[in-house]
Order: C-alpha cells, then sequence, then structure tokens
C-alpha cells in the first residue's frame, strides 16, 4: 500500500475540525506529536475552514454553560450542547471574560482566573493579584502582538480619597501580575470593555468641570505605551455597550422607551475621532412583553456583516448588517445577564506560548 509523504498528511489534517484531530492523535506517535505541536495548532487556527467553525457559548444562571451554533435557527435545538466546567463546585459563579484564538479566560467570584479551551478542554488556573481592593472592577482578555503573549487587563477603581483607575496586567509568559504606574480619574460605568488594535475600551464615570456631577465618558487603555485616552460619547445615550465591529469602535444604546437600539462606529476624519450612527434596530414584535425592550450587545461574527444580541434576557438574535435583516437563534433557558461569547474551536493551548499539547 503507498504511503503518503508527510507534507500531504499534514495538508491533510490542517483542514480537519478539533474533535476529529483530538480521535486522530491515537493513529501513531508521528501524529501525535504533529497534532501536538505548537506550530501546527497556529497553521491549524489559520486555515479558512477553522474560522468558518465559530460557536456561541453562553454561560446561563446555575452555572449552566451551553455551546450553540450561530446558524442553527426556527425550533432546531439539535445545534446546542452543554459544556461541563472543568473546575468545582458546580455551582461557583464565574464569568467568561471573552474569546482569543479559541482560548476562554475565565473569572470567578473570587477573583480567580484562568485560561480555558472548551476544545481541547485544557485548563489552566493563574495566579490571581495579590492586591484585591474593594472597588469597582472591569476585566479584559487579548492577546498582545507587540509582546507576542496573551493578556489579562484589570481595571481597579477606588475611592478613598478621590475617584481613581488603576490598571493591573497579568502576562502569560512571565506568569505574573503587575500594577501599571499611570493612573486615570474615573471608574467604571458598566463591567464589559472590548479590546481594539492593542487598546481595552471601556465606559466610565468622571468629574464634570466644576465637579458637579458626573459624565460619560470612554475610557482606553494602549497595553503598549501603558497610556490612557478618553473618547467622548456620540450622544446622551442610555444603556450602552461597546465591541468592535469592521475594525471600529462600536456603541450601541437604547432609546428612553426601549423601542429602538441605535449603534454607532468611531471613524477618524481629519485626524479626529468621530461617531457615525449606521443602524438602527427595532426589534420589538407582537410576542415581547409590555416592558422596555432591552438589547444587551452581545457580540459580532467574524465575517463582519452579522452580530449576535440579547433581547430581554432571554431571546437571541443574529441580524445581518448588509441585509438589514434578523432571525431567532433557538435558545431555551434564561440568559441572565451573561453576553454571548463567540469563539472558535481550536488546538491552541491556554499554557505558556511555544508549549505542546501532550495533555489534551
Amino acid at each position: 500500500m503507498a504511503i503518503l509523504p508527510d507534507e500531504i498528511i499534514e495538508n491533510i489534517l490542517l483542514r480537519l475540525p478539533v474533535k476529529s484531530l483530538l480521535r486522530f492523535r491515537c493513529v501513531c506517535k508521528a501524529w501525535r506529536a504533529l497534532i501536538s505541536d505548537s506550530e501546527f495548532a497556529e497553521m491549524h487556527y489559520q486555515q479558512p475552514q477553522t474560522q468558518a467553525r465559530s460557536r456561541v457559548l453562553i454561560s446561563c444562571p446555575g452555572s449552566v454553560i451551553r455551546s450553540m451554533d450561530p446558524d442553527a435557527s426556527g425550533n432546531d435545538n439539535s445545534g446546542v450542547v452543554n459544556i461541563d466546567y472543568p473546575l468545582e463546585p458546580s455551582n461557583l459563579v464565574f464569568q467568561i471574560l471573552d474569546s482569543c484564538d479559541g482560548l476562554l479566560c475565565v473569572i470567578d467570584s473570587f477573583h480567580n482566573p484562568a485560561l480555558w479551551n472548551p476544545s481541547t478542554r485544557q485548563f489552566n488556573p493563574l495566579p490571581k493579584p495579590s492586591f484585591l481592593e474593594n472597588s469597582d472592577i472591569l476585566y479584559g482578555f487579548t492577546y498582545d502582538y507587540s509582546s507576542d503573549d496573551y493578556k489579562i487587563v484589570r481595571v481597579v477603581s477606588t475611592s478613598r480619597d478621590v475617584i481613581k483607575t488603576e490598571i493591573d496586567v497579568f502576562e502569560l509568559k512571565t506568569n505574573e501580575w503587575r500594577r501599571v504606574e499611570e493612573t486615570h480619574y474615573s471608574r467604571p460605568a458598566w463591567d464589559v470593555g472590548t479590546f481594539l488594535n492593542g487598546a481595552f475600551y471601556w465606559l466610565a464615570w468622571r468629574l464634570s468641570e466644576g465637579h458637579e456631577g458626573f459624565s460619560r465618558v470612554v475610557v482606553s487603555f494602549d497595553l503598549k505605551e501603558e497610556r490612557f485616552k478618553e473618547v467622548e460619547l456620540p450622544s446622551d445615550v442610555g444603556i450602552i455597550n461597546l465591541r468592535v465591529f469592521g475594525g471600529y469602535l462600536s456603541a450601541m444604546y437604547h432609546d428612553l422607551y426601549g423601542e429602538l437600539t441605535k449603534m454607532w462606529v468611531m471613524e477618524e476624519k481629519a485626524g479626529k475621532d468621530s461617531w457615525a450612527n449606521v443602524a438602527t434596530l427595532p426589534f420589538r414584535s407582537e410576542n415581547d412583553s409590555d416592558g422596555p425592550l432591552l438589547c444587551w450587545f452581545a457580540n459580532f461574527l467574524k465575517n463582519g456583516g452579522e452580530f449576535l444580541l440579547v433581547i430581554n434576557k432571554w431571546k437571541l438574535i443574529l441580524y445581518d448588517f448588509k441585509t438589514k435583516t434578523h432571525k431567532d437563534i433557538m435558545f431555551s433557558g434564561d440568559l441572565g445577564l451573561s453576553i454571548p461569547v463567540l469563539y472558535t474551536e481550536t488546538l491552541v493551548s491556554p499554557y505558556c506560548i511555544n508549549e505542546t499539547n501532550e495533555d489534551v
């Protein structure tokens, strides 16, 4: 029987889904070594077939984690599966921050962080910050291209004497937390932020001029320069969430009655940041409740034309930005205040970069 060259075998394996690759590690030692290699994991992640395998992960009340196919719709519930969280007790409260290269960053109620690949079931508990204050805290997770490292950003705001925000950064390569010297006089207004071009963005309260009250502003922290920056909001907004759409910072908010949800994107014009209203989304139907139609800004799919929203904490909507149409995604149960996280099924290890995946 003819034996295929190694290059062709590798080319075939690169096109397969993670579930199949994990099974094929048992074929022989050579395949196990290849599939466990970090360079193979990176090449596999870059494949168009891999990029297309995005799933939605939702942390529901009662510590139930569900993974679902965003293309599932109507009454078809076959694309929804429950995922076992690696730690006990099962009722531990935790927050899924975000996804990066198929890795999820998870923070529990005791501020214990971990990196988790739900596709390979690898789980890496990380040290928690030694400086834990009673304060407003916001977390973010990203891959920092400037340092070739995965990082967790912790935004900490205290109000002992003055309202001040400080930044803690965890670096996977060193497996340590450190506090940044730079500070900002504000406090987080929402516990969700987003990364764009190496900077972490979040909504904050700051003292108005004359210290007569507070106003809201978008604050960003650049990971490479370790500097803060302020971005004015597009208008006097209601509930707001920040995400990235088409390479731009996006903001979504509601009118006072919850009838409409508007989406803005921030563009640079003549060297200055400028907001543009790009969509108005009326999602009320005869089956919706009589109360305000709260639309939690969830996340965008990678094709740039669709994004997910949570309506009234129980309904998932997939909105097509190009055709301006939307469809329901089948989901049974209360979503609570969780924001769905989009992740890609990959072989990327949650341990230090360049380590192998032999323990999968």
